[in-house]
């Protein structure tokens, strides 16, 4: 007679798995995490992210202030290297979010041993992967989407406080980019909604935006949040419109097929498949969750086909832990009697997580990164003291920030994006740092030294 598994066992299989998981991930992110400062994985942006937390103002819009708020605290647990911290910040989330995932897999009756091939081949795949590794919000944003999609699975109808948690979490996500908006389909059409409480949650978690004015003084390099119409334009990403929709059409076909074969690359071909399989399983029963799920992933397919950027494909790192899920669908297909065929068995998911292990450990791997930290050292080096150095590239202008201001290498060294130049708030802001007048960079740098940094990577100094 089959005797029942006392519930201490469960919670043992259960906490044992979670474990394993997060040793075996751990260990890889550790290995294969950037030392310091990277321009790898289109990480360029972190140099903004160390120096806005390091010096107490807002990053690039529109601001990310969840991230912001979760980086100035890890600054003020481990203030070593910032980078280095802020990457391991990264790891932390991404870790998270493998676990929530996991969590949610185990709540729909996937086994502990097949939790820990979802989670596993969640954070193996190359997009979460590269992400886990520097300074970025997107291994928060995930942490955050994950929390959502299991908050959903355990939000009971009519009920309020489940329902603002749902809410809550969403408004985190948006807090740390605007893009995990496209969760709202998932979480409208998987389950009836208790409105009132996800909206009171919602709201609660956006508040985060609420408080950048409270970053002054102002202006700042990326505007001047001191007024309502300054606080809006920053928040709504004004600066960046232009990009959203402007991919040339004659672009978009091999745009799409570039999406396809990364979309199919990130739990290998075999994933992508049991994610088909998995979706097929639960159609009849969960049509309106799988239609959600789906409309999701491709409103923000969409938005980063679309999007005027080559690294547009960040934005899909928060809807990974929404593809695991699915996975964990297709590997619980392959053991039921209708769906199962020939040889295949659903230890067969074991192969998904060792395969990414060994065909995306070099890419993904920075450990002996040191190709913007390098640079700046012999980029300072060139530089003559007092000097007004004059920048046209985002990995240029943020490494030169992270240097003189947030570890202040070079305190002395004072650097203008010449792309930010004519706007406004970065105008006044330059003028009070340099404390001259002139409607030119090199009237305000007055008898300073003028260098400038060319497409080369080069400094020229006149």
């Amino acid at each position: 007679m089959l005797q029942s598994v006392p519930r201490g066992a469960r919670i043992g299989q259960r906490a044992g798995a979670y474990l394993v998981a997060a040793c075996v991930v751990a260990v890889v992110y550790y290995a294969t995490m950037a030392p310091s400062l990277t321009w790898s994985h289109w990480g360029s942006d972190g140099g903004d992210f160390v120096t806005a937390a390091v010096m107490n103002r807002v990053p690039h819009p529109p601001g990310s202030p969840a991230y912001l708020f979760l980086s100035r605290a890890a600054l003020w647990l481990r203030p070593s290297d910032p980078a280095r911290t802020l990457n391991c910040l990264s790891a932390l989330c991404a870790l998270g979010a493998m676990l929530l995932t996991m969590r949610t897999v185990r709540g729909r009756g996937v086994p502990a041993w097949a939790s820990v091939v979802v989670g596993c081949s969640l954070a193996f795949s190359p997009w979460f992967w590269s992400q886990a590794l520097i300074t970025e919000v997107y291994a928060t944003a995930a942490l955050f989407s994950s929390l959502t999609i299991l908050s959903v699975q355990h939000a009971e109808v009519h009920r309020f406080v489940p329902w603002a948690l749902v809410g809550l979490s969403v408004g985190l996500g948006v807090s740390t980019h605007l893009t995990v908006a496209f969760l709202i389909p998932y979480v409208a059409l998987g389950r009836r909604v208790h409105w009132p409480g996800f909206l009171v949650g919602l709201t609660v978690g956006i508040l985060p935006y609420a408080l950048l004015p409270l970053l002054g003084p102002w202006p700042q390099p990326w505007g001047d949040l001191s007024t309502m119409a300054g606080w809006l334009e920053y928040v709504s990403a004004r600066m960046y419109w232009g990009n959203a929709f402007t991919l040339p059409l004659d672009d978009w076909p091999a745009r799409i097929l570039a999406w396809a074969s990364l979309v199919t690359r990130q739990f290998t071909p075999l994933g992508a498949l049991l994610i088909i399989i998995g979706a097929a399983r639960i159609w009849s029963a969960s049509r309106m969750r799988v239609f959600g799920g789906t409309l999701t992933f491709l409103l923000a397919s969409l938005y980063a086909i679309g999007y005027n950027s080559p690294d547009s494909w960040v934005y899909l790192v928060a809807y990974m832990p929404l593809a695991a899920v699915a996975l964990s669908d297709g590997i619980q297909a392959l053991g039921d009697r209708k769906w199962r065929a020939g040889i295949l068995h659903p230890a067969l998911g074991v192969v998904i997580p060792i395969l990414a292990l060994v065909f995306f450990w070099r890419d993904a791997s920075l450990s002996n990164d040191r190709e913007a930290t390098d640079w700046l050292q012999a980029t300072l080096g060139a530089i003559p003291e007092n000097a007004v150095v004059v920048t046209n590239q985002d990995r240029h202008t943020f490494a030169l920030w992270y240097a003189t201001e947030a570890v202040a290498w070079r305190p002395d060294v004072t650097v203008i994006d010449e792309r930010l130049w004519g706007y406004g708030p970065y105008d006044e802001y330059v003028h009070t740092t340099l404390g001259g007048d002139g409607d030119t960079i090199a009237a305000l740098a007055g008898t300073r030294p003028l260098c400038s940094v060319d497409r080369q990577s080069e400094v020229v100094c006149q």
